[in-house]
């Protein structure tokens, strides 16, 4: 095989015989002793000094691991790294939010369950570290989504970083490799609700590689796993390959070549694909052809997931209620979500072979997702405070722009505003018309308050995120004045769909990126911006100015601004444009709320007021683990309502004269039922017959009723409490020393 030797190249090796034989020879064709040389050099350290961390994937629940890096080549490329003479040498993963729901989920006992033997087949010891501990600053800069954020010192300090994926289908993100598996080195533990909901794992991933590079990656696809439960289900498929590359980029888009799907289909590539992209004629060593008859996940199941997936309590239940998980090795921390997983695993672990199966996978999720669609449309409509915010990055690369760029947008807005004050205001004081297909506005409002203390209060470097529906963005500034005054700044700006109606029929949130200028002077000071980006193509134009100028009484705020904003499918359909007093109607109302609702938020800001809409995402400013499961809480309170029903009979049965003593039982049986002996004829007194409507017959009646309700609720209650010690005690591994 020739050799590849530069960052451009990813190699593919195939060998049926011997999996180390096949790690070795691509990592060295890949060119990694010669990736290592280059880090010697910029680190200034000697081979023994280096520290490499190897960071494989470790989502593990069940055996046959096949779901995650083979420990094995994990421990075959430790030994290769001895023998090169770099023995220092670490593997870890961090914490995730399994451990909210199922024991023995810390790092090293997880390792351990996996295989990892903590020394390698040549007698080399090698440490298992927790990416969750020992945290320092992550070194994030502005306008990063995880800006402030820290990381494990053993990831951040590595002089070498390796990422060892795994080869799967995933039913969120189409397909696993080298970059998905670094979700698992950011260290808070409720992964969904931080790098998934706060944040997008594409968001997070993007910047920790921007941040602490990954220097040669490796996919393990010698047993790989596929179907439309590839992440959590067992369904091998022996590739017997390995595809290695100091680019991770090339890495993944080669493996999703080899599984036969578009490399860009998993957004966590496709956002590094089109951040840093590939680079220029990559060079592929070995055969790029598709796997045989490797079965990827429906384009239906990816969207039906991820539709259940918009809302974080949706996705936490089904993770637990849906991951394959080995008992033996990993027992349920609660009955009903152990319950819940037997049934729900099993119907849905298997969706490629079983039509019914996949049918009623889809009819579920996507019945999640219309529900959460139906929810969040109403929060936006009747409850903004109930939203949460939404935090992205700036994706422009401001280092290709100059300051003319930036102050461009005033010559540009400048024209647009002399055009728009020629038009007479309507009632309202709005001025608006249409240019080519965009809406060009203007309106003003006095407010009685001394210019200089407004200022002082109201930031007009802010003004753009004071507007009206704002939920979310990023801002980078890039240059002040000699007063430390913010003039230049580029800002990603996202806001709910406008106008808020069009949520019900598929209208998204408005996100556009921008470029901006800020002038000051003794009487106004002044922002102008025009759009250079729309990450979802829901804004053709968004450009505009807000200013801020002294009068006699007070202030004047004044917008001008040139929208188009592109509207869901029903509302092309419906070809306003043919209805011009409906669409003016339309346009008018969408903006006077607009600029009202702004207005009022500037007033907001200066009295110091909350203005923004939606508030911050609970838990999202620390490491607590994820919240009980609705499974557990259910199970609880089934617990206390049978624990309340059994107190309430109690004291009417008390309260009762007719209440009667029960026998004693002969015995109970294992599974709590009682047995007595039949009665003996010619019995006491109390065991005579009673004739028929007497007043004994309905205590007889109303005890036995009373000891019968009392006894189900007494089962029910056994059952939820005294299950779970069943189950261990038929768990061998339960309770050994693996559990925290």
């Amino acid at each position: 095989m020739t050799e590849a030797t530069n960052a451009g190249s990813v190699v593919i090796v195939s060998d049926a015989e011997d999996k180390q034989r096949c790690l070795i020879q691509a990592v060295e064709s890949a060119g990694l002793r010669e990736a290592l040389a280059a880090r010697l050099l910029d680190a200034d350290a000697s081979a023994a000094e280096l520290a490499i961390f190897i960071k494989p994937d470790l989502a593990f629940f069940f055996r046959p691991a096949t779901t995650i890096t083979d420990p094995a080549l994990v421990e075959g490329l430790i030994d290769w790294f001895h023998d090169a003479g770099y023995a220092n040498v670490r593997v870890g993963t961090s914490r995730d939010g399994t451990e909210s729901w199922l024991e023995n989920r810390d790092p090293l006992i997880l390792a351990d369950q996996a295989g990892y033997r903590f020394e390698t087949p040549q007698g080399r010891p090698y440490e298992v570290v927790d990416l969750s501990d020992d945290l320092v600053d992550g070194g994030f800069g502005d306008g990063s989504v995880l800006e402030g954020s820290q990381l494990s010192r053993a990831w951040v300090e590595a002089g070498f970083r390796v990422s060892f994926g795994k080869c799967k289908s995933d039913d969120q993100y189409v397909y696993a490799g080298a970059l998905q598996n670094l979700l698992e080195v950011l260290p808070l533990r409720d992964k969904q609700l931080h790098y998934q909901h706060c944040l997008r794992a594409e968001d997070a991933v993007g910047d920790l590689l921007h941040t602490t590079p990954v220097h040669f990656s490796i996919v393990d696809a010698y047993v790989a796993n596929q179907g439309n439960a590839g992440s959590r289900a067992s369904n091998p498929v022996y590739a017997s390959t390995v595809i290695a590359s100091v680019n991770p980029l090339l890495a993944d888009w080669a493996t999703a070549l080899k599984m036969g799907v578009d490399p860009y289909a998993s957004p966590i590539v496709a956002r590094a694909l089109r951040s840093l992209g590939l680079p220029e004629r990559p060079r592929i060593v070995g055969d790029l052809s598709p796997f045989p008859s490797f079965r990827n996940v429906d384009p239906m199941v990816v969207d039906a997931v991820n539709k259940r997936n918009a809302a974080l309590e949706v996705q936490r239940a089904a993770t637990a209620w849906l991951q394959t998980v080995d008992r033996q090795l990993f027992p349920f921390k609660d009955q009903l979500t152990d319950r819940l997983n037997q049934l729900l695993a099993f119907q849905f672990g298997n969706l490629d072979s079983n039509p019914g199966a996949y049918a009623a996978f889809l009819v579920l999720n996507y019945s999640l997702g219309a529900v959460n669609q139906t929810i969040e449309g109403t929060r936006i409509m009747l409850a903004k405070d109930q939203l949460h915010w939404i935090e992205r990055p700036l994706n422009l690369p401001l280092a290709t722009y100059t300051t003319a760029d930036f102050e461009q947008s005033k010559t540009y807005m400048e024209s647009l505003e002399e055009l728009v004050v020629q038009l007479p205001p309507d009632k309202n004081g709005l001025r608006w018309r249409y240019l080519d297909n965009s809406v060009l506005f203007e309106c003003s409002r006095a407010l009685p308050i001394p210019f200089d203390d407004f200022v002082q209060r109201v930031d007009i470097a802010r003004s753009i995120r004071m507007m009206n529906d704002y939920i979310g963005g990023a801002c980078v500034p890039v240059s002040r004045d000699e007063a430390g005054r913010i003039t230049h700044q580029a800002e990603r700006n996202l806001y709910l769909p406008q106008p808020n109606y069009i949520v019900f029929t598929g209208g998204q949130p408005i996100d556009v990126s921008k470029l901006e200028y800020i002038t000051y002077s003794e009487s106004q000071q002044k922002i102008f911006w025009r759009t250079i980006l729309s990450e979802n193509n829901t804004g053709k134009f968004d450009d505009g100015t807000v200013a801020f100028t002294r009068t006699g009484e007070g202030t004047l705020i004044t917008v001008v601004a040139r929208q188009e904003f592109i509207l869901p499918p029903f509302w092309q359909l419906l070809k306003l444009d043919l209805q011009p007093i409906l669409k003016d109607y339309l346009v008018t109302d969408a903006y006077r709320n607009f600029f009202t609702r702004t207005i009022a938020n500037f007033e907001a800001v200066f009295e110091g007021r909350a203005y923004r809409a939606g508030r911050a995402w609970p838990g999202a400013a620390g490491d607590a683990p994820a919240p009980a499961l609705p499974s557990e809480r259910l199970g609880k309170d089934m617990q206390r309502l049978a624990g309340s029903v059994r107190e309430a009979i109690d004291r009417v049965t008390n309260r009762l004269s007719f209440r009667t003593e029960r026998p004693a039982p002969a015995y109970v049986d294992e599974q709590g039922f009682a047995h007595f002996e039949p009665p003996q004829a010619g019995g006491s007194e109390a065991q005579e017959s009673k004739p028929p409507g007497s007043l004994a017959s309905l205590e007889s009646l109303g005890s036995t009723a009373a000891g019968f309700v009392k006894d189900l609720f007494e089962a029910v209650s056994r059952d939820l409490t005294e299950g779970r010690e069943k189950s261990s005690e038929e768990r061998p591994d339960a309770g050994t020393g693996h559990g925290r």
